[in-house]
């Protein structure tokens, strides 16, 4: 009996033992950031349990953004195990715009793991030589890292299993049936792809003929979203970052499934190399170095991507908990100051948009842009819900200014599939989230809000009411996941006075408060940032002219051109020495557009406030502007503070 039930559990262990065996240990190398394949093919590793994901690379221009955004996915998805480290930036330029916003959220700052500091080839390097003939190594994008690899570390070309390629294009180029292309990965860098392929490693490679038709239409790409785990909500998040909008092509999907499979594909050996322009060619009576994919059967293929993917990962929680609920309230007069704004009609502040991406064919009747809620994770790590994204829209408005007594938020919000909103925001000075929560909102038109940001808490309920001087950052607009949000105007702002009788602005240009940001860089001119000089806080201070020696100025650049309507009025708190009148011009960038404003007998050595309206025949409608100049004798000291710049 016991000889009989020793042999029964060594039964039964031994197909966990094979299983245990057949999983494939790979080397990741790849270009995420660019077309949105590599996302969906870091989605397939995760989703495929023949595979061991010991480490993953990136490569092309601003290669450490590439790694952070790597880390973040694979920390939502609960993958914070897998090492990333950056690679050799082909171009120094920034990455196209829209998903690296990925790459900008919070947790790639303060949550998720960061880059190893070995670089790539030596990071791959270490990987190869302490597991010699057990990893594959898979580079689908760029070989930039790979042939430095090869070329600083030679020995590791006999110690890798085998190099399985996304790249070059054999008989055939892309879905139209073109003649073979000089596809980017290899054109990207074609020396690199040269010493790849002349390496003598065993190489599996996927090139065009077989990538370039499976393309996932609307009716999969649904089914795969609608799954609605971690790692397809992440991989949704990255394609509405995606600035095409033609479906996804699956390029890079294709060569990762060739690391455990062929069923899809037809496979011939080939004796291939790289010409000096980048094209992949067969060599006659070559002894082939690739076995190559020719062909797919993209339909079978797509299908089973999508069921891999979509059941990968249980589904994550499907809405929104309703904690600290509040109503909208009316915005009330002309503010008392405004802190920040963020219209969306110009890119001034774009790199601020830390979730959100354009919207125009859904923009409210007074605007020609708004910003659509894109997913993402909750910036609240602490108290927020981590198992799930949400739609929202994030604003990161720099510099951080300090509160006032009363803060408002006001905005326009247009919601579909939810009348549930989490306005939150960050407090910078003492490092936690407040939110509140609007119950029953309108649907499917533009609606204006306003709340009352003193009446935020934590989660909890704890943390107590906005401060006055308690600095602020991110503000931030959550739905469920499956819920569309727009939003646009949002202002942030102290609450008006009560003697206060000008109605809210109907659009504001520009706001100059100085308490918080260094000049030149987050307040551009010509001026001095004056400490605890100013109105409220700090202020801006005049400098003697550059030109003049009879004349001091301040001028204040308006950090981009701001569009003007019709009307324009500028408002402002000064405080003069030494004179008692200044002129202030409006100015665009070529100087074309100009008005000048003389003011005389003006208060001296105590803050006053100026209301000044702009003639229309001053400023041209639909014109831009770029700085505004107070110009005094040299015998004068100005501060300015409180500049605003709005149509009322």
């Amino acid at each position: 009996m016991l000889r009989s039930l020793f042999f029964l559990v060594v039964l039964m262990l031994i197909p966990t033992y094979a299983q245990a065996q057949v999983k494939i240990p790979i080397l990741l190398d790849f270009d995420i950031g660019e077309d949105i394949d590599d996302t969906f093919a870091l989605a397939l590793v995760l989703a495929s349990p023949e595979l061991d994901l010991r480490g993953v690379t990136t490569v092309g221009h601003d290669a450490h953004k590439r790694a952070q955004m790597s880390l973040r996915f694979l920390t939502a998805v609960g993958r914070k195990d897998v090492p990333v480290a950056a690679g050799i930036p082909l171009k120094q330029k920034p990455l196209d715009y829209w998903q690296v916003q990925y790459g900008n959220h919070a947790s790639v700052y303060f949550r998720d793991p960061k880059p190893a500091k070995t670089p790539a080839a030596e990071f791959l390097a270490k990987k190869i030589n302490d597991a010699p003939g057990e990893l594959t190594l898979v580079a689908i994008g760029p070989l930039t890292n790979i042939a430095k690899l090869f070329t600083d570390h030679p020995e590791t070309k006999a110690k890798i299993k085998r190099l399985v390629i996304m790249g070059g294009s054999v008989r055939r180029g892309y879905a139209d049936g073109s003649k073979p292309q000089a596809e980017y990965n290899i054109v990207a860098d074609v020396k690199a792809a040269q010493i790849v392929f002349q390496s003598g490693v065993p190489m599996t490679v996927a090139p065009l003929d077989a990538t370039a038709m499976v393309a996932l239409d609307p009716r999969r790409q649904k089914k795969l979203f609608d799954a609605g785990s971690l790692l397809t909500l992440s991989l949704q998040a990255m394609t509405q970052l995606w600035q095409e909008k033609n479906v996804p092509v699956l390029y890079d999907p294709v060569a990762i499934t060739l690391i455990h499979t062929e069923k899809f594909c037809t496979m011939e050996n080939l004796a291939l190399d790289v010409n000096a322009k980048g094209f992949t060619n067969l060599v006659p009576g070559g002894k082939p170095n690739a076995r190559v994919a020719t062909a797919i059967k993209s339909d079978a293929y797509l299908d089973w991507y999508v069921e891999r993917v979509a059941s990968a990962m249980p589904k994550a929680l499907p809405t929104m908990r309703v904690i600290n609920e509040s109503k909208l309230l009316d915005p009330g007069k002309m503010p008392n100051r405004v802190h920040v704004f963020e219209d969306c009609e110009t890119d001034i502040e774009k790199r601020w948009w830390l979730s959100g991406r354009i919207e125009t064919a859904i923009a409210p009747p007074t605007s020609k842009r708004a910003l659509r809620g894109v997913l993402t994770q909750d910036f609240d790590d602490r108290q927020g819900e981590m198992k799930t994204l949400y739609t929202a829209v994030v604003f990161n408005p720099v510099p951080s200014m300090p509160m006032g007594k009363n803060t408002r938020l006001r905005f326009k919000y247009w919601l579909k599939g939810s009348g549930t909103l989490r306005v939150q925001l960050y407090s910078l000075s003492n490092g936690y989230h407040r939110c509140l929560m609007l119950k029953g909102l309108p649907q499917e038109k533009w609606q204006d809000g306003c709340v009352d940001m003193t009446q935020m808490r934590k989660p909890d309920g704890t943390g107590g009411p906005l401060a006055e001087f308690e600095r602020i950052d991110d503000i931030q607009f959550y739905a469920d996941p499956r819920a569309e949000l727009l939003i646009d105007d949002i202002v942030l702002n102290d609450a008006s006075d009560v003697n206060e009788t000008r109605p809210f602005p109907k659009r504001f240009l520009f706001t100059g408060l100085f308490d918080a940001g260094k000049q030149g860089k987050e307040w551009p001119g010509d001026f001095e940032i004056a400490q605890k000089q100013g109105f409220v806080w700090h202020a801006a201070k005049s400098i003697p002219h550059p030109t003049d020696k009879d004349k001091a100025w301040l001028r204040v650049n308006l950090r981009g051109d701001r569009p003007i309507g019709d009307v324009t009025h500028l408002s402002f708190r000064y405080k003069l020495e030494g004179a008692d009148a200044m002129s202030v011009r409006l100015e665009s960038a070529d100087k074309k557009i100009s008005a000048l404003l003389d003011l005389k007998n003006l208060k001296q050595n105590d803050w006053a406030e100026a209301r000044l309206e702009v003639a229309p025949n001053a400023l041209r409608p639909g014109g831009s502007l770029r700085d505004v100049t107070f110009t005094l004798p040299a015998t004068g000291r100005l501060w300015i503070d409180s500049l605003l710049l709005f149509e009322p």
